[in-house]
């Protein structure tokens, strides 16, 4: 497989030390940290990088193509998860953390990263998302872990509304 980051030098290193690198300012990037196989389809693969790519092969790995979208910039592929449903709908949570920006950001495809749609409306600001999670029953119903807590959308995205109920204020960082 090729090298599915950035690949860019500068921005690799060794990590360590008495203070993490997100602490430090440092940027060390170039990492796959978001995976997803599709429950659909042997051979299907989605990748996210810490530096703000995802990539999706249906050939085992054969060949990769880049379907990250114009105009995303850098940041960390959280998560990517496939839909329960349908084989070419994939969600992935985006931040940009690493640069103060706690915007949330997560995406939808519905043609294996052809097209994306933003789908955070209604996230709170500064509750950047950790996963997106579609319900293994109820198509378009999906579930957000944010840094701030769960959020729950029963349109396929366009409208979330919190989760919390009386749980703490606490980070979800998977579903």
């Amino acid at each position: 497989s090729p090298d599915l980051t950035r690949d860019e030098d500068e921005k690799q290193g060794y990590g360590g030390g008495p203070i993490t690198n997100e602490g430090a300012g440092g940027e060390i990037y170039g990492t796959i940290y978001a995976l997803a196989e599709s429950p659909h389809e042997p051979g299907t693969l989605w990748t996210g990088s810490d530096d703000g790519l995802v990539h999706v092969t249906r050939d085992g790995g054969g060949s990769w193509e880049n379907v990250t979208p114009a105009g995303w910039g850098e940041g960390m592929i959280n998560e990517i998860s496939v839909s329960p449903h349908d084989a070419g709908t994939a969600y992935v949570a985006f931040s940009r953390y690493k640069f103060n920006d706690f915007t949330p950001r997560a995406y939808e495809t519905t043609d294996y990263g052809r097209s994306w749609r933003e789908i955070a409306g209604g996230i709170d600001e500064d509750a950047w998302i950790h996963v997106v999670r579609e319900d293994p029953v109820r198509r378009g119903l999906l579930y957000a872990g944010t840094e701030t807590g769960v959020y729950v959308s029963f349109d396929g995205g366009a409208r979330w509304q919190s989760l919390q109920l009386d749980l703490p204020n606490t980070p979800i960082n998977d579903l």
